[in-house]
């Protein structure tokens, strides 16, 4: 019995010195180096719940992810789904007030009208067209904090609201998507 646990705890051991292990050699004296899996710089949202990243830049599939993830919020509320007909929407320009130049708000957009068509719940119409029944205003932000330790954290803020004809507010609706990067 002692031998059998000798042996469990001395494998358990070893396990668990290996996985410690940054770099090492083999009995032929040549080094190798620990498996690494993944790349930090390509992490995407998978699920709106769970949004940490290793890096604060923020990538095209991310934004539009998050913008897909608010519109079908909006598509969801009482006023899209219990419309007795799909709604007429104009879709106004996305505004971007954030620090990120490279920010391609035009792919977020159609990315957003396209969600909108798809969903057969409402009737996507031209910017130039006077009979409807909202007009749809985008805002994307950011807030940049950073720690004395060198650690940045990037909160990005999206919000849709809609209107009437006569500006009266119908919905809003709003999702945050917070990016952390440690020096």
């Amino acid at each position: 019995m002692n031998t059998r646990l000798f042996l469990v705890c001395a494998a358990t051991s070893s396990l668990l010195l290996a996985g410690c292990a940054t770099t090492g050699s083999n009995s032929s004296g040549s080094t190798f180096a620990p498996a690494i899996f993944g790349h930090s710089r390509t992490v995407s949202i998978v699920d709106s719940s769970d949004r940490n990243k290793l890096d604060t830049k923020i990538s095209l599939s991310d934004i539009i992810a998050f913008a897909e993830n608010l519109t079908n919020k909006m598509l969801a509320s009482p006023v899209i789904a219990k419309a007795k007909k799909p709604p007429r929407i104009v879709v106004g320009t996305l505004r971007q007030n954030t620090h990120d130049e490279n920010l391609r708000v035009g792919d977020i957009q159609d990315r957003i009208q396209e969600v909108l068509f798809n969903s057969g719940a409402v009737r996507v119409l031209d910017s130039s067209a006077n009979n409807f029944d909202y007009i749809m205003r985008a805002e994307i932000t950011d807030i940049v904090q950073r720690a004395p330790d060198g650690q940045k954290q990037v909160d990005y803020t999206m919000k849709i609201k809609l209107f009437t004809i006569d500006g009266e507010l119908k919905g809003q609706w709003s999702d945050d998507l917070s990016l952390f990067k440690s020096r």
